[in-house]
């Protein structure tokens, strides 16, 4: 009887035992849920103050961002050397209002506040809306029902280079990007059509009218998307080097023309160029001779020299929404296209801030980087908030590649298709483009990209479009060296 209750407690304790572990094992899950909610919770938090609340706040759907306009006045936006392009005043009424006072120079790249935001103004709307005066003061105003001076933002726009470009692409549409090769900023941007952002509002169903089908908010410098023309064989020679192993031999006799699969390609003016080696086709851009490399490259050694280039691909650049460059040929692309493609036409497009990546890393010593126009956050004290950092994406090219195309762009300007451009005491080197956009074969895009060399050392990178204009060498070059004597002197 006494084993028999000893047996009866031993189970029972045993019973017991095996109860506490099963609820400290829940207890545990519990916790443990608990606790992945609480982490969850605050991976949110902490991604929600440092990337998502700025998407939150200044959403074109939330209804409640003017509460955010309340306590802070929005800050200012200068140009890298103190010209003031966007500013908050008030009216009679004391109703604030953002106002431009160059009116269109910097439409496409500060944007507007007024039927949403764009450009700058949307992508630093949070951060202008912040206020890094003395808290002391800011207590004070809160308490005074006075607003505290939002922070302002400096670009890295020069004022006379921005104005330069502008007023040279004068009527035609078309886009002017200009880049600091070292450091990746943007020292102009102009796309036109353009428009006035004081009277955005007012005029937004004219802006927006498709029917004048003008796209006038389209930023064309980040956003166009253009045949490159003879600015593509800067590309097309590239691959040429590659698929050699880095020899530059070359020799083509051009008779002015040649027919490819029935298809027949001019040289400009249909001249006949002769005997050439590389870097006479590439200085006099015959069409001719870069449609034969092109037909003898190596498909996968074309494309994948492409796409090393950032064809195909999002644009490394802190610049907004930026268009991808389009490539494409495989073994199946036939040799009338692949023709085509070398001299810059066929299917091919590409964006004037690509070009003008592409001479920058060139200009850099092979090395691109990465593009930005927002350059610091200054409070109303005078003390920097944050400043931006200059970025590398990498290397693009080789030493050796830089080299020869340095070689091969100085003779574009030197002695080839753009040596009747005056480019003042600058060293210059580049290359023209007349790019067709339609079945109207006589009327052609005007390209111009390259960089310029002042005796102290410092560059500047460009990309010139002008839409419809006609030579590359009549109408963009010229523009280009008002842009860079802009920028030297």
């Amino acid at each position: 009887m006494t084993c028999f209750i000893l047996i009866i407690k031993a189970e029972d304790m045993t019973k017991e035992r095996n109860t506490k572990k099963a609820i400290r094992k829940e207890i545990y899950v519990v916790a443990a849920l608990f606790t992945a909610v609480f982490v969850a919770m605050a991976v949110f938090l902490g991604y929600f103050v440092q990337v998502g609340s700025k998407d939150f706040i200044y959403n074109s759907y939330n209804s409640r961002f003017s509460v955010f306009t309340d306590d802070v006045t929005r800050g200012s936006i200068y140009t890298a050397d103190g010209h003031i392009i966007a500013e908050t005043k008030t009216d009679d009424e004391n109703n604030e209002y953002r106002k431009y006072p160059d009116d269109r120079l910097f439409s496409h790249s500060v944007g507007y506040v007024g039927k949403g935001m764009s450009g700058l103004e949307a992508s630093y709307s949070f951060d202008l809306l912040k206020s890094h005066i003395s808290l002391d003061e800011q207590i004070n105003n809160t308490l005074s029902g006075i607003k505290s001076p939002g922070d302002s933002l400096y670009t890295t726009f020069d004022y006379d280079t921005q104005k330069a470009a502008y007023d040279g692409l004068d009527m035609f549409d078309g886009a002017v990007i200009a880049i600091e090769p070292d450091t990746g900023k943007v020292i102009a941007m102009v796309s036109k059509p353009d428009y006035d952002p004081n009277t955005i509002a007012e005029n937004w169903d004219a802006i927006t009218d498709e029917t004048k089908n003008n796209s006038a908010l389209l930023n064309r410098a980040i956003a166009g998307a253009y045949p490159p023309g003879s600015t593509f064989k800067i590309v097309t020679t590239i691959a040429y080097l590659r698929d050699n192993d880095g020899d530059d031999y070359f020799d083509y006799n051009c008779k002015g023309s040649i027919t490819v699969d029935d298809y027949k390609i001019h040289c400009s003016s249909k001249k006949a160029h002769g005997s050439e080696d590389l870097l006479k086709a590439f200085s006099n851009s015959c069409n001719s001779a870069y449609a034969y490399m092109g037909i003898n490259l190596d498909r996968e050694v074309f494309l994948s020299t492409a796409n090393s280039l950032l064809f195909n691909e999002t644009l490394p650049a802190a610049l907004g929404n930026t268009r991808k460059s389009k490539f494409d040929i495989d073994d199946s692309t036939s040799d009338s296209i692949v023709a085509q493609t070398a001299i810059g036409q066929g299917q091919t497009t590409v964006s004037p801030l690509h070009m003008c990546m592409l001479v920058s890393a060139i200009a850099n010593n092979g090395e691109l980087m990465e593009p930005y126009m927002a350059d610091k956050l200054v409070s109303e004290e005078g003390d920097i908030v944050s400043a931006t950092t200059p970025k590398s994406y990498g290397k693009l090219l080789s030493d050796e590649e830089v080299l020869l195309l340095n070689e091969y762009m100085e003779a574009v300007v030197m002695d080839g298709t753009a040596d009747n451009v005056d480019f003042g005491d600058l060293k210059v080197y580049g290359k023209t483009g007349t790019a067709e956009y339609s079945t109207n074969k006589n009327v052609t895009h005007s390209w111009f990209v390259g960089y310029a060399v002042n005796d102290s050392g410092d560059k500047l990178a460009i990309a010139v479009i002008m839409e419809g204009a006609g030579y590359g060498s009549k109408y963009a070059a010229p523009l280009a060296a008002k842009v860079f004597n802009a920028y030297f002197n």
